[in-house]
């Protein structure tokens, strides 16, 4: 009595591992081979495209008469500028509404720091009328609003100012600073700056002879 073959009911992958692996490998070359051929026809026929859609546009070009090509020219350099007058518009509002809105948050910190200057020179002339106490609270008062509005040229001269402050045989130099610092305040605000001197020239009279002496 024959014995009955067992059927083996595992996938072919398992019963036939080497001959799966050359399969798999036959169809990679056959999908890479039908891939390159397709990329050559898309490329070809491309081409091909381009090209008849260059020759109408000449075709086209050639009928039309030279008006007709100058008034097309001059409506495309004309949309043109108009996009880029556009453009430019944009920027410069940008710049004016960037400008009038730092002047706004600059105007309450740099006023402060105009009637402090004023304060120190009366209290020159009016020994207690502007207390140490008071002078520092305004300093600090100031820059609290300096470290977020200020301008980058008015921050570093203040930065210098309180630095040589310490210094008592520069204080003249340091006056000076302190103008300096007036005058970035007035070209922030958009107001032009003023000659050296003529803004402490409010307050101390005989700063056109110590500029002399200086020099």
């Amino acid at each position: 009595m024959k014995k009955q073959k067992i059927k083996d009911g595992r996938p072919f992958s398992e019963r036939h591992p080497k001959l799966n692996l050359l399969l798999g490998f036959i169809l990679l070359l056959v999908l890479l081979a039908i891939s390159c051929f397709a990329v050559y026809l898309l490329i070809k026929y491309t081409g091909i495209g381009i090209g008849l859609f260059i020759d109408w546009l000449k075709d086209i070009a050639s009928k039309l008469e030279a008006v007709v090509i100058v008034a097309l020219i001059t409506g495309s350099l004309s949309l043109t500028g108009v996009i880029i007058s556009s453009i430019v518009s944009k920027r410069i509002d940008y710049k004016k509404s960037r400008a009038t809105y730092l002047a706004q948050k600059r105007e309450k910190s740099y006023e402060a720091f105009i009637a402090m200057f004023y304060k120190i020179q009366r209290n020159g002339k009016k020994p207690g009328s502007y207390t140490e106490k008071e002078m520092l609270e305004d300093m600090f008062a100031f820059s609290q609003e300096l470290t977020l509005w200020g301008s980058k040229k008015v921050a570093d001269k203040w930065v210098k100012f309180r630095f040589n402050g310490a210094n008592p045989d520069i204080a003249k130099e340091n006056l000076f600073l302190l103008e300096d610092i007036m005058n970035e305040m007035r070209h922030d605000m958009g107001v032009k700056r003023v000659k050296k001197g003529n803004l402490l020239s409010f307050l101390v009279n005989d700063i056109k002879e110590s500029m002399k002496v200086k020099k």
